[in-house]
């Protein structure tokens, strides 16, 4: 803030007078002053509404960027990302007021121009959206991406002069950006439409200079480019050239130089980061606090190791000692191993039986054993419990690790036995307090260095190990598969090894040691292709290791050289702790400055003791006395606490307890933090920032969720939201666009795991779902029905057509809207008006015949929750029929509800215990005895939310029996309304099948979903948007571009629309004449093809490929080629026509950057 001067002795009316005066000024110009309390909330309600924008959160962004407004009214970036906003969610008048307001504020910003052109575009006044982008151009020539939308608005305009205008535009941005691929393709393709064979021949020459590194498939596509470009019919080099883009936007290198120059068409433009006209907070981090200091106490009178345990996430972490006699928690219990002859024992903290209280496993020379943690004060060992062999339960260990082997929602241990005893082996955590023991990891060997992060970017951890032959990395391949990836050439043999984004750009490193006290960081380069590799410190390593022969590393956990990283002084960047005595505090520049520590300390734990919101520091002196060092910084910077767990121990298990292995980004201002969480309590350091405006969350199973505004010492549960995966229907009921239900396709998605051996088998892919006249009416002489991909899941559709059932009084059809195998041919129930049962039972024998009597959402829900989703308890509803019903007549049991399903992961969950594995529906009726028996197995269950199923009762009560049924499963169902409905085929019913006059593609976002309770489903409002932004982690691959797909549609015959999560397929059918009078019309949803979830435990769901055909029956065959692929090569046209959008998760990866 500028100094104002006020003379000494100004009259006192006129000092009561000045502020007033100064606040009317700073009210003139609409913004704050920067030291101002105004200024502050300012920058905080711009800043989590930005971070709204980024997340998909729109309500919220929506709300803090009008705030923003309101604050300081002259600020435009405020009114832009409103404009912004507005725009993505289809508002184009308020997204044009609220741009123009931003550009009456600052007239001169070329950013502002290009997203007033963007808009215009959007609502398809071309010429104005061209003159607002010539402006932006004009402002700033260094504006690419408004070179690169003005020049495809003109070439679009296609008047004489359009062509040779954008290929001008073009060359501008070729000579900012001599090498941008997409440009020089955008060139070539420009010149051969013009005919200009100079320039076609000149950028075709330099592309093939740049071929070198590109996939066979592109390399041919260019040979073919080039032999056109020399040929008699230059002009067909137009064609050709777009064949190529199409190829070319598989490479990271082509993506790269196209999101330079374009935003995705689905997020119109880029959100303003920073302000305009008021001063921006810095996006580095504070000065490094160097003056910092550490005072020292011994905190142990024994010789014991020492370390820090959050054994829950609610209360302050515990101080743990532990000997080769035992281990005593401060404050709490004290476990007595009752073996003094072991060489040493190691300790691991880990929540093994999924109660969200950390228990304690450790191994020695003597074995591994298990203390399950009843309260602080009490353990229990539960070792004999495990399952495990006698041999696994004594061999000798020196080390163990955590982590969640197969994503399956609960932690597994890595066992190193010491050296020449056995190889590393894997205690797979079943769920039920039992462990398996695996050796998954067959080439390595004596394991000294482990570490365990997501490297690469595609959402599952990968690991980093120092073994024998030193350091290696595997990938994590998914399914409890691993490949061993080359690394660089590394110097030294490495000695330590931790995870984090050490340099803060929003991507995982490893962080490493060499013997030599160089410290790297080593990071992934375009999603697996590469590596980087650098030296970011240095320190001197003490000569006191003693030397085993493996690569240097020394044996007993007291003298482990390590590494940690954490941001010891707040100033909001990771600092390290080297070797256990050297402390590197970071700065702006990514430099480190050494910090003295007291003499004769090694360090092993950090955690901030006294509750101050600084990191101590807890270790050992060289007389092995535990000594725990307090942090005495100097500047009063910030900290943020976070503490994350699951939501609930029952109903679900997606994720582990306190989701170890997920990653959780922050931003406050503009300075923004990634870490890797690894205990139940995160700490960041925010600098000069007084709190987190949003944290990011991104949980071990792949959900993502965001919290703004946290408190300092805030927790954070998971919420349990389902993540895929099932076409969501809405249809004009003639008010609205209403949710009607999920629809086609819905059967199992491809590559889903029923436990982890089978993959469900692709069935029938035809399925029918019923739309009640009601809910679907004529406008405009259209039925207008749409399709929306809100969960984690990538859509191959072949064919929709509505079918009108139009059927007399007196009479009601039904569709079955059931899963099951064997499927049956869908067909249409004709029968007379459903009638209620005359009395209905829980099996616990309470009376529910209200709650099943009509469709009123309100749900049986009497069976309580399982361990898992979508598992409970085994339980029924018991039915009777009323002397009303016929004896002689054909019956059908009528049930509407909805299904709670499980997933891929729980399946495999499931599958590794003793549990009741899902099972579905099943009939049973008494005998004459009285004793239940079963008339009908294997009747599935329920198509998702809101669906009827239709059971034929024919021939399933005994003679002599009474006429009472029961429904029974053991699965997530819940009834709204049971009834039963006589047969009929005396009426006549006429059907009409609808082909689709109308259908577009285009991306619309994520509705708003809602749930009255517990007992209900989720369920989307159409009218409200939650976000825009790209909210997971989407499956890479072609996908086929906005506009008219409706030729794709027409036929079942493998040309398949494949839609992403976050679009919308608009539909229109042709409206029928009405009914005659009294008759009734109902329709029926028809389609046809497959649908594949993100859900890790999946096949191939990293992936749109491999793509599902006609004629396949399982889906375990890879296919890492597109052209290999049978759906295109029957259909090879449609990848250069409508397949040629190309999706990564990028985006989702840096949303917050």
């Amino acid at each position: 803030m500028s100094r104002k001067f006020v003379p000494k002795y100004l009259p006192a009316a006129l000092l009561l007078v000045l502020p007033l005066l100064l606040v009317a000024c700073t009210r003139n110009t609409g913004l704050p002053e920067p030291d101002s309390k105004e200024y502050r909330n300012l920058v905080s309600a711009f800043y989590v509404g930005l971070a709204g924008l980024q997340t998909g959160e729109d309500v919220r962004a929506r709300e803090k960027l009008t705030l923003a407004t309101q604050i300081a009214p002259g600020e435009p970036a405020s009114w832009a990302n409103l404009g912004l906003l507005s725009v993505r969610q289809q508002e184009f008048d308020a997204a044009y007021e609220n741009a123009e307001k931003a550009r009456s504020l600052a007239p001169d910003n070329s950013q502002i121009e290009s997203l007033l052109g963007q808009i215009e575009s959007k609502r398809g006044k071309l010429p104005e959206a061209i003159a607002h982008l010539k402006k932006a151009v004009e402002l700033d020539g260094t504006n690419l991406k408004a070179i690169f939308s003005l020049a495809q608005e003109i070439e679009r305009q296609g008047e004489p002069a359009s062509e040779a205008e954008a290929q001008s535009l073009m060359g501008k941005i070729l000579a900012a950006q001599p090498g941008n691929l997409a440009v020089m393709i955008e060139t070539a393709r420009i010149s051969a439409k013009r005919g200009d064979n100079t320039t076609l021949k000149k950028v075709v020459a330099t592309l093939g200079e740049n071929s070198q590194g590109w996939p066979d498939e592109a390399k041919q596509q260019m040979a073919t480019l080039q032999q056109i470009a020399a040929g008699p019919n230059p002009r067909a080099a137009a064609t050709q050239s777009a064949f190529l883009k199409n190829v070319l936007a598989r490479v990271p290198a082509y993506r790269q130089s196209m999101n330079a120059v374009r935003t995705p068409a689905e997020f119109v433009g880029d959100p303003f980061l920073r302000f305009i006209k008021a001063p921006s907070p810095e996006p580095q981090p504070a000065p490094p606090d160097t003056g910092m200091s550490f005072s020292a106490e011994e905190i142990s009178e024994t010789d014991s190791e020492s370390m820090v345990v959050a054994f829950d996430a609610e209360t302050r972490p515990s101080l743990v000692f532990h000997n080769r006699k035992e281990i005593q928690i401060v404050d709490g219990a004290k476990i007595v191993f009752g073996d003094e002859n072991v060489s040493a024992w190691n300790v691991a903290a880990v929540d093994f039986n999924y109660d969200f209280k950390t228990d304690l496993v450790t191994v020695s020379d003597r074995g591994i054993r298990f203390f399950r943690q009843d309260n602080i004060k009490s353990f229990t060992e539960v070792t004999s419990k495990t399952a495990l062999p006698k041999g696994v339960l004594s061999a000798s260990y020196h080390d163990l690790h955590i982590l969640d082997f197969e994503l399956d929602g609960d932690l597994d241990i890595l066992l190193c036995p010491n050296p020449g005893t056995a190889r590393p082996m894997l205690l797979r955590n079943n769920g039920d307090g039992t462990f398996k023991e695996l050796t998954p990891f067959g080439p390595l060997n004596d394991v000294r260095r482990f570490a365990t992060a997501d490297i690469d970017g595609d959402g599952d951890p990968d690991l980093a190990i120092v073994d024998a032959t030193g350091f290696r990395i595997l990938i994590n391949e998914r399914l409890g598969q691993y490949r061993e990836r080359a690394v660089p050439t590394i110097p030294g043999p490495i000695i330590a090894i931790a995870v984090n984004d050490v340099n803060a750009d929003g991507q995982i490193d490893f962080v490493l040691m060499n013997r030599e006290g160089q410290i790297l960081r080593l990071s992934d380069n375009d999603s697996g292709t590469g590596w980087d590799i650098y030296e970011i410190a240095r320190i001197e390593i003490a000569r006191t290791i003693s030397d085993t022969g493996l690569t240097g590393m020394i044996d007993t956990p007291r003298t482990t050289t390590g590494l940690l990283l954490a941001d010891l002084d707040n100033n909001g960047s990771l600092d390290i702790i080297a070797d256990g005595k050297a402390v590197l505090l970071s700065d702006a520049e990514g430099k480190f400055t050494q910090v003295k520590l007291p003499p004769g300390v090694r360090i092993h734990s950090i955690s901030d003791l006294n509750n101050d919101g600084r990191l101590d520091l807890i270790g050992e002196r060289d007389n092995a006395r535990a000594v725990k060092l307090i942090n005495r910084g100097t500047k009063k910077y910030h900290s943020q606490t976070i503490r994350t767990r699951a939501a609930q121990a029952t109903g679900d298990q997606r994720i582990n307890s306190f989701g170890i292995g997920g990653e959780i980004e922050i931003r406050s201002g503009l300075l923004t933090q990634k870490q890797v969480i690894t205990s139940p309590l995160l700490h960041f350091g925010l600098g000069e920032n007084s709190q987190a405006d949003v944290a990011r969350i991104v949980w071990p199973n792949g959900s993502v969720q965001a919290e703004f505004e946290l408190k300092a010492d805030q927790s954070v549960l998971a919420e349990q939201r389902l993540k895929g995966s099932c076409p969501m229907l809405f249809a004009w009921d003639g008010k609205q666009m209403s949710f009607v239900k999920d629809c086609s396709p819905w059967n199992p998605a491809l590559g889903l795991r029923i436990n982890a051996q089978v993959v469900a088998n692709v069935e029938q892919t035809e399925e029918w779902f019923k739309i009640p006249g009601n809910r679907l009416a004529p406008r405009d002489g259209m039925y207008d029905l749409r399709v929306t991909a809100e969960l984690w899941e990538t859509f191959y559709i072949d064919q929709y057509s509505l079918m009108a059932v139009d059927h007399p009084p007196g009479t009601e059809v039904f569709n079955d809207e059931r899963f099951t195998v064997p499927q049956p041919k869908p067909q249409i129930y004709v029968t007379k008006l459903p009638m209620p049962f005359a009395g209905a039972k829980d099996d616990r024998g309470q009376d529910v015949s209200a709650t099943v009597a009509a469709l009123d959402q309100e749900y049986l829900d009497t069976f309580g929750r399982g361990q898992y989703q979508g598992l409970t308890r085994d339980h029924w509803v018991e039915l009777e029929l009323g002397e009303d019903a016929p004896r002689d007549k054909k019956l059908y049991l009528i049930g509407h509800g909805w299904l709670h399903p499980t997933d891929a992961t729980i399946n495999i969950a499931i599958g590794q215990n003793n549990i009741t594995p899902p099972r579905g529906l099943s009939l049973e009726v008494p005998d004459k005895d009285g004793m239940w028996v079963e008339a009908r197995s294997n009747l599935g269950f329920l198509s998702g939310k809101l669906k009827t199923m239709v059971i034929d009762l024919e021939g399933i009560f005994r003679p002599g029996a009474p006429r009472r049924l029961r429904l029974r499963t053991n699965m997530e169902i819940y009834w709204d309304k049971l009834e039963w409905a006589e047969a009929t085929s005396s009426n006549p019913v006429k059907f009409v099948r609808l082909e689709t006059s109308s259908a577009e593609l285009r991306y619309r976002g994520f509705s708003e979903f809602s749930q009255v309770n517990a007992s209900s489903p989720e369920l989307p409002d159409y009218n409200r948007l939650e976000g825009t932004a790209q909210k997971w982690r989407d499956l890479t691959g072609y996908y086929t571009r906005y506009g008219d797909v409706r030729e794709l549609l027409a036929l079942t015959d493998d040309r398949m629309l494949i839609m992403n999560a976050g679009d919308e397929l608009r539909m229109k059918f042709k409206a029928l004449a009405a009914p005659p009078s009294g008759w009734k019309r109902d329709f029926v949803m028809i389609g046809d093809g497959w649908t594949k979830d993100g859900d890790y435990n999946c096949s191939f769901a990293a992936t749109v490929l491999p793509l599902p055909f006609h004629g396949i029956r399982d889906y375990n065959r890879a296919s890492t080629r597109l052209e290999e692929n049978p759906a295109y090569i029957r259909h090879p046209r449609d990848w250069r026509e409508y397949h040629t959008r190309y999706v990564t998760p990028d985006r989702f990866r840096r949303a917050l950057r």
